[in-house]
């Protein structure tokens, strides 16, 4: 997924920035603010099941929302384009993992973030779901079989342009990634309860636009994770508390 030239100028220096305060950032610190809302217990996949078989769906962040109706790409009337993600949960015996990549830093939009499998629906897609798949297939070489879906994310528009559509499948414990060197450097997984642990994902307020924005960002390892990736994990994590044995929900924006 590509930035335009005007849009890369903006986070450019939000990147560089993350980059220089994550390092610093702890469970007690005040700034930026955690995000609140978790599970709070470990997570199983009885749990994620049960979870997305729930609804409605878990809500985006309104603020967010806000920062995309008001990027010069959606005010400049351009169409927002389709296209899915994948995002592989593993099942192991420590804990559900979530499989991420790092994108090659040879290309010209995005070089070495970290991301989700997923591209634009092509016209050869049949729906989401296949978009999907094929890019998880064709970007790492893992083959997610139909009746390992699932289900899906509430949709998460782009200041890109895009219309992202997660979709969540379980990914076999023995898979053997075969990395497409065109487009990713690394495929790694990240534990879900460390991700579903208070204050992991985190908020830092940057001025875009002409108005403040929240950008959620954290680090797993040497690793920086933030944007619309990070968006899109802190959704998950709020669908997941939407069934919690405690009872518990996640503190969500209107």
């Amino acid at each position: 997924m590509t930035l335009i030239a005007e849009e890369h100028a903006y986070f450019t220096p939000i990147r560089c920035t993350l980059r220089a305060k994550a390092a610093s950032w702890s469970a007690s610190s005040t700034h930026p603010q955690p995000i609140s809302d978790a599970p709070g217990h470990p997570l199983s996949p009885a749990d994620v099941t049960r979870a997305f078989s729930l609804t409605p769906l878990a809500r985006h962040d309104s603020r967010i929302l806000n920062r995309v109706r008001l990027s010069p790409r959606i005010l400049g009337g351009a169409d927002f384009q389709p296209a899915a993600v994948l995002i592989g949960l593993v099942p192991r015996e420590n804990g559900i993992q979530l499989v991420l990549t790092q994108r090659a830093s040879h290309l010209k939009h995005h070089p070495g973030q970290v991301s989700f499998p997923g591209g634009k629906r092509e016209p050869s897609d049949k729906d989401n779901t296949d978009t999907a798949t094929r890019e998880m297939w064709e970007e790492t070489g893992i083959r997610v079989a139909p009746d390992a879906i699932i289900g899906h994310l509430c949709p998460l528009p782009t200041v890109t342009g895009y219309y992202i559509h997660p979709v969540l499948a379980w990914v076999a414990p023995d898979y053997q990634p075969y990395l497409d060197d065109n487009e990713v450097a690394a495929c790694f997984e990240v534990p879900l309860d460390t991700l579903c642990r208070p204050g992991h994902i985190r908020e830092q307020s940057f001025l875009l636009y002409g108005q403040w924005h929240p950008v959620c960002a954290f680090y797993h390892q040497d690793r920086l994770v933030w944007g619309a990736t990070a968006q899109l994990l802190r959704a998950l994590i709020s669908q997941l508390t939407l069934f919690s044995p405690s009872g518990n929900h996640p503190s969500t924006h209107s």
